[in-house]
């Protein structure tokens, strides 16, 4: 990690995460984070307050911004109340943005970096319009087309979308193209790279030591496309009795159904208790060590789509939908295979291919761990660095000047 000039203070930059839950999006800022060079002072603001969150503090100061909730918007809307969208703004968006100014300015704030999404920032953003603060997306997801949504696009001074698809769509919502950097994730090599399989992990999990395992890793909910993978699965079963599918995550928040579908489903008969379902995990780069296949089927395009390139970079061959982020780091055939999405035929024809031609894929696996060392988690953080050092430079207003063309 590069240090700050000793004589130079540390710049304090606002890091903001307010998204869903603690998934992809955390995830990848706290590795970010981890690497940014040391010459910034991260402070991370955040409304929730959950136990994976306070975690971060090893990361950050942590500034824990409840929401204002004066009003029930819902409630208002439910009963029809005149100008409800105006009586949530004056009621709890503005004391909310109010919060924000002031912890900005105690915090002598010199940027703000929202991550994720702008409508679930729009507060922090206010709050830095507020304080007259540069603001910077790091946009990690696709985006609703609100009224919030382009408020917060038109308050930027810089974007940083993961992939073409999300760059593509915040185009299509307005954003000017001269503000976007794309800054794919990236993924400590250290951690990922071609390994052999770990050593006892196949027995803990009742797999025999020749089995082919077809490994899908993601949150248990309704686009990541386990259940597409289910549906393939008598086909992959008859050609290989001894196959397993490993599905890795949990159910993401509150909502358990699809969850509970899953576990359903891998209880079938016709399974033949071939389908483990193995909960969140800390230990992903040993359950990719002894993966056969890694499938990527979500049912919705991916802004990014870290799973996949997680695979790649374990040098275990890979599949995955033919849209959104995986169009921007997988050439078809050579270093992975991509099919058209929701599409359990195509998938099963995907996975059976590979098993039957085991040099094929491991060629093809070669060539995928030799696509994933261009994402390091150390050139992502000095991308991201090299856009904040840019902005901090640049003079108030300088992103609407004349000068700059369209």
């Amino acid at each position: 990690m590069p240090y700050a000039d000793p004589t130079q203070s540390a710049i304090p930059i606002a890091f903001c995460e307010n998204g869903a839950g603690y998934g992809g999006a955390i995830i990848s800022l706290a590795a970010m984070l981890e690497h940014l060079d040391r010459r910034y002072q991260p402070l991370l603001y955040t409304s929730l307050d959950t136990e994976p969150y306070r975690k971060l503090e090893r990361l950050a100061p942590l500034r824990h911004l409840a929401p204002v909730t004066l009003v029930d918007r819902d409630a208002l809307q439910r009963r029809h109340v005149p100008f409800a969208s105006l009586i949530d703004n004056a009621c709890n968006l503005l004391p909310y943005a109010l919060k924000y100014y002031r912890a900005f300015r105690r915090d002598r704030v010199r940027l703000v970096y929202l991550n994720n999404d702008a409508s679930c920032n729009i507060a922090a953003a206010l709050g830095a319009r507020m304080a007259g603060l540069p603001m910077v997306l790091h946009a990690r997801g696709f985006h609703a087309d609100t009224r919030g949504t382009r408020h917060v696009l038109s308050w930027l001074r810089h974007c940083m979308p993961i992939s073409h698809a999300v760059q593509d769509q915040l185009l299509a919502l307005g954003l000017d193209r001269v503000d976007c950097t794309i800054v794919p994730e990236g993924l400590d090599l250290d951690s990922y790279h071609p390994r052999a399989p770990a050593a006892g992990l196949r027995a803990e999990l009742g797999i025999g030591p020749d089995d082919p395992v077809i490994t899908l890793v993601g949150g248990l909910i309704d686009w990541k496309g386990q259940d597409v993978l289910l549906d393939a699965a008598p086909r992959l079963f008859a050609r290989y009795p001894s196959a397993r599918i490993l599905l890795v995550g949990a159910a993401y928040g509150r909502d358990s159904r699809f969850a509970d579908m899953l576990a359903a489903r891998a209880a079938e008969s016709a399974m033949g208790g071939r389908v483990l379902l193995v909960g969140g995990r800390q230990d992903i780069p040993e359950l990719l060590s002894i993966s056969s296949v890694v499938v990527h089927a979500s049912t919705r395009p991916e802004p990014f789509g870290r799973t996949f390139l997680e695979g790649m970079a374990m040098g275990r061959p890979v599949i995955a939908a033919r849209e959104g982020g995986p169009l921007d780091v997988i050439t078809h055939e050579h270093d992975g295979l991509l099919v058209a999405p929701r599409d359990a035929t195509l998938l099963g024809d995907a996975i059976l291919r590979l098993l039957d031609h085991p040099q094929q894929a491991q060629q093809m696996a070669a060539n995928g761990a030799a696509t994933a060392r261009h994402y390091s988690i150390e050139d992502h953080a000095a991308k991201v660095g090299a856009v904040l050092k840019r902005l901090l430079q640049d003079p108030p207003g300088h992103q609407n000047s004349p000068e700059r063309k369209p």
